[in-house]
């Protein structure tokens, strides 16, 4: 290849890979700057029925963009990665996938109090959730001006949420199981990581803190799988997981669900 022609391919690699990362990073804004709608709030259709799904097992997803799959180019998240193991020993499982992408524990309260959630809610035998990761880049100020004091104001309310909603989860369904996803911090590797990290680090202490005062309530680790090496575990936008991601998040649940001798053995 002659030096012209080698100059104007490096040049076109170049817009390339600035216009992919300017697509991330555009999808992340959007995310954090574009909260779901009342109407949003709709419940999602199950994936699939059967007769008596308390019986059979109700796989019951729950929370923001995490359960939702964002970033996996498959579209299956964690979820539904974790759903097909799920089928391939339970044939007549339901699993259920309401999140919503760009939800806060404001939002995932509200969508709580809503009748046909509720009715899932009772039915569920697993209940799964990630919910907080807006709640702490929205309400600290974003990245680029963190924001400590506002931090912990958005902390204190994040925390009566999840009381009111472990609350709401326990006054309907004793029995169910709820995993859920601690936080962890996308921006490890860019300036204000130690920052950054510190405020991840507090709000799933607080996280676990709620946990502890009810029963059956598991609380599975996320940040060490995206302290090292973010990039590789990320999607495009710096923010979601990717498909490995994703994998290494289905990989933990999966072998706690093992663990406690449920369907998978």
């Amino acid at each position: 290849m002659s030096p012209k022609k080698r100059g104007i391919f490096t040049h076109l690699v170049s817009i390339v890979s600035f216009i992919t990362l300017f697509i991330g990073f555009i999808i992340a804004v959007w995310d954090q700057t574009n909260p779901p709608t009342s109407s949003a709030l709709t419940p999602a259709q199950p994936k699939t029925e059967t007769s008596s799904p308390k019986q059979d097992g109700l796989l019951l997803g729950m929370g923001d963009s995490l359960t939702r799959g964002i970033g996996d180019s498959q579209g299956l998240g964690y979820f539904g990665r974790v759903r097909e193991v799920l089928e391939k020993v339970n044939n007549k499982l339901t699993a259920v996938n309401l999140a919503i992408a760009g939800q806060t524990s404001n939002d995932l309260q509200k969508q709580m109090n809503q009748r046909e959630v509720q009715q899932m809610i009772r039915q569920a035998r697993w209940i799964t959730m990630t919910i907080g990761g807006n709640d702490l880049f929205r309400g600290s100020g974003g990245l680029e001006e963190l924001n400590l004091d506002q931090a912990l104001i958005s902390r204190n309310t994040y925390e009566k949420n999840l009381n009111t909603m472990f609350a709401k989860i326990r006054q309907l369904n004793p029995q169910a199981t709820v995993y859920m996803f601690a936080l962890y911090n996308p921006f490890s590797d860019l300036a204000e990581e130690k920052t950054s990290s510190q405020l991840v680090r507090e709000w799933n202490q607080t996280m676990e803190k709620v946990a502890a005062n009810y029963s059956n309530i598991v609380i599975i680790p996320t940040f060490d799988l995206f302290q090292l090496e973010p990039s590789k575990n990320l999607y495009v936008d710096h923010f979601h997981p990717n498909d490995k991601g994703y994998e290494h998040m289905a990989a933990r649940l999966l072998q706690l669900l093992s663990d406690q001798q449920t369907e998978v053995n």
